[in-house]
C-alpha cells in the first residue's frame, strides 16, 4: 500500500469568514473557507436560514474554496448546564447546524466545549459533557465534531474528554488564541499542543497580549508562531487542519508567506 501524500499547509488552511478579506484572501492563494455564518445561532431560525444558506453559496462560489468546515452556533450551547432545558435547547441548535452542514455536503463542525468557570466545577462538566456530545453524535456515523477550548484554563479536561469518550468522530479544536489568554506560565500553549497531540483535528491561529482576546494578526502578540507552528508539526497528525481567525487575514497570509510556510 502506498503511503499517503502528506498535505502541505496550504491545503489544510482554511480563513474564517468573519476575518475582513477572508473572501479575496481564500480565493487568492487557494486556501479553504471556515463558514462562520452560524456561530450566532438564531441565523439558523426557520425565516432566516434559507438567507444564511444562500449567504453561504456566495462566499464559497466568490473564493472558489474547495475545503470548508462549518463553525457550529456558540451562544448559550451549555453541555454542563443544570437546567436540562438549556441543554436540550443547545443540542436543538447544534441539530440545526448538523442539519444545514448536510446539506452543504460537509461532515465535521467545529462547536465550542461550553465550560464556564467559576460556575461549573471541572469534574460536573465532563461527566455532563461526556453524555451531551453522545446524544448529539448518535445516529451520525460519519460526522466529526472539533470541541474548541474557549474559558478552558488548561489541557487535561479536554485531554480527558477525547479520552473518555473514545470515539474518532470526537476531536479537539485547539484555539490558541484562546489558551494564550488564560493559560499559566507553566503551561505555554506549545505545552498545550504537546499534551494534547494527536488528539488535537482542527486548530484556530490568532495572537494576542495574553490578556484579552483580540484576535490580531500571527506575528502581533506574545504567542511565537513559528514555535507553535513546529510543535503541531511534531505533535499533530499530517492531516491536522488550520483556519487563520484573526480579524486581519490579509496580514495573517502575509505573514505565512514572507516566512516561508505558504
Amino acid at each position: 500500500m502506498e503511503d499517503k501524500k502528506k498535505l502541505s499547509l496550504k491545503e489544510r488552511l482554511h480563513a474564517a469568514t468573519f476575518s475582513e478579506a477572508a473572501i479575496n484572501v481564500a480565493r487568492e492563494i487557494g486556501i479553504g473557507l471556515e463558514l462562520n455564518h452560524v456561530c450566532i445561532s438564531e441565523n439558523l431560525d426557520s425565516d432566516k436560514i434559507e438567507r444564511t444558506y444562500e449567504g453561504i453559496l456566495r462566499d464559497i462560489e466568490e473564493s472558489r474554496a474547495d475545503h470548508l468546515i462549518l463553525h457550529g452556533p456558540f451562544t448559550e450551547i451549555c453541555p454542563g448546564s443544570i437546567d436540562h432545558r438549556a441543554v436540550d435547547m443547545g443540542l436543538e441548535r447544534l441539530e440545526e447546524a448538523a442539519e444545514l452542514a448536510t446539506r452543504l455536503n460537509l461532515n465535521s463542525m467545529v462547536v465550542h466545549s461550553g465550560y464556564m468557570p467559576m460556575i461549573y466545577y471541572k469534574e460536573w462538566h465532563l461527566e455532563k459533557s461526556l453524555k451531551f456530545w453522545d446524544r448529539f453524535l448518535k445516529g451520525k456515523p460519519d460526522f466529526t465534531i472539533f470541541v474548541e477550548n474557549v474559558f478552558d484554563d488548561e489541557p487535561y479536561m479536554m485531554k480527558k474528554l477525547v479520552d473518555d469518550f473514545n470515539d474518532p468522530r470526537l476531536k479537539l479544536c485547539l484555539d490558541v488564541g484562546h489558551a494564550n489568554v488564560l493559560t499559566t506560565k507553566e503551561l505555554p500553549v506549545t505545552r498545550w499542543i504537546e499534551i494534547l497531540g494527536k488528539r488535537i483535528g482542527h486548530f484556530h491561529l490568532h495572537n494576542n497580549q495574553g490578556d484579552k482576546d483580540t484576535h490580531q494578526p500571527l506575528g502581533e502578540g506574545t504567542l511565537y508562531m513559528r514555535e507553535i507552528l513546529r510543535a503541531i508539526e511534531e505533535n499533530c497528525e499530517d492531516d491536522v487542519s488550520l483556519t487563520l481567525e484573526s480579524t486581519k487575514c490579509a496580514a495573517c497570509a502575509q505573514w505565512l508567506s514572507c516566512n516561508g510556510y505558504i
